[in-house]
């Protein structure tokens, strides 16, 4: 009896020995990409259409491009800037119809000079919120280059992952998706994530090229 018993023992020992092994030999790219299938899962829409494509793993250094601070306030700083944009557009198109009604004369109607007060008035009001977008965004630039500066580019972070897979859209039809990944050095947990083809991460990806290039150092948009 306890030499079955003994038997028993051994053999489970050595199963779960044979399990440990081949956990441990899955490769780089087959430990990614179990992780990204169960993140995924959890977010597509038609999930039972998932092929994987392709799966690659490098290293992933503290670059402000894998740093989700960093990489959220340029999305921000993205923002900033547009709506900034929008506004200088805004006061120029009210300062444009102000001219065409022209300042108010001995000639001119009420009508004609309450339009000409009414467009300069407007005029007035956007080119001043834009001026305080403006200054916003100059310190938001400032602030993201000095985060920048203080990251270690040359420590490894984990992982660098690009998963490529095809699924079903919410119409039906079929599409091919680009993701990148940050995963922690042990394959357990996602760091960062974006979809190379969203134009809001390659934004966000110009925005940190500027920063690089200290172009916040003497403020943006301005003229």
């Amino acid at each position: 009896m306890k030499t079955k018993i003994l038997i028993f023992t051994i053999v489970i020992a050595l199963l779960s020995l044979a399990s440990l092994s081949l956990t441990s030999c899955k490769s780089k790219d087959e430990k990614a990409a179990e992780l990204i299938k169960t993140e995924l899962s959890k977010t597509l829409y038609d999930f039972a259409s998932y092929e994987p494509i392709e799966t690659t793993v490098t290293e992933a250094y503290q670059t402000a491009y894998n740093d989700s601070t960093c990489f959220n306030m340029a999305v921000a700083l993205a923002y900033g800037m547009q709506k900034a944009s929008e506004l200088l557009d805004e006061a120029t198109e009210a300062k444009e119809h102000a001219e065409i009604w022209g300042p108010p004369t001995y000639y001119s109607s009420t009508y004609s000079d309450n339009q000409f007060r009414k467009y300069q008035s407007e005029m007035t009001k956007k080119r001043d919120e834009a001026f305080a977008a403006i200054q916003v965004v100059n310190t938001m630039g400032k602030a993201l280059q000095d985060s920048i500066s203080k990251l270690d580019k040359s420590k490894v972070i984990g992982w660098d992952v690009k998963h490529r897979f095809r699924c079903k859209t919410r119409g039906g039809s079929s599409t091919i998706g680009d993701y990148r990944y940050v995963i922690s050095p042990d394959f357990k947990k996602i760091i960062f994530y974006e979809d190379t083809d969203e134009k809001i991460y390659s934004t966000g990806r110009e925005i940190i090229e500027m920063a690089l290039e200290h172009k916040f150092d003497k403020g943006i948009l301005e003229d």
